[in-house]
């Protein structure tokens, strides 16, 4: 394997996303039909990261008898990554009347969002239910032992 050849290479891959991933990724290709233009608007993000390794000389461990046993220790490493995503924000409308930008609403994440707070609260109910009940039991066994 050649290292930096192929370092060079995701790096080289690497600077091309800003230039791939610009304005025109968020806003798409203008649509007219009879006077009216439509620009579709969109949320893009993007992340990379790589990460690269090295080795040499030996490394000592106890082996299997108690003794040391010798690793060897040479090594190489490398590797990288990336990702992304695009999500529709807004539609901007252009007529004779003026320019009009309409959001998209995700309802999906509404419902995700709201669906989590109601398991968040209601763990939390159960929870503290569970801690006073707890502490009851040991109320009554205390005053049970006492008498």
């Amino acid at each position: 394997m050649d290292t930096p050849a192929t370092m060079d290479e995701m790096v080289r891959q690497i600077t091309r996303i800003p230039d791939e991933v610009g304005a025109h990724a968020c806003f798409g290709p203008p649509v007219e039909r009879d006077g009216h233009v439509v620009i579709p608007v969109a949320r893009v993000n993007f992340g990379y990261g790589l990460g690269f390794g090295r080795g040499a000389g030996s490394k000592t461990s106890p082996g299997p008898n108690g003794d040391a046993a010798d690793d060897g220790g040479e090594g190489e490493g490398g590797g990288g990554g990336g990702g992304g995503g695009a999500s529709p924000v807004a539609v901007v409308t252009i007529t004779s009347d003026g320019v009009h930008v309409e959001p998209i609403v995700d309802r999906t994440r509404i419902a995700l969002g709201l669906f989590t707070m109601i398991a968040w609260a209601l763990f939390w109910v159960l929870w503290t239910a569970r801690v006073i009940a707890r502490e009851g039991s040991k109320t009554r066994r205390y005053e049970i032992e006492k008498a």
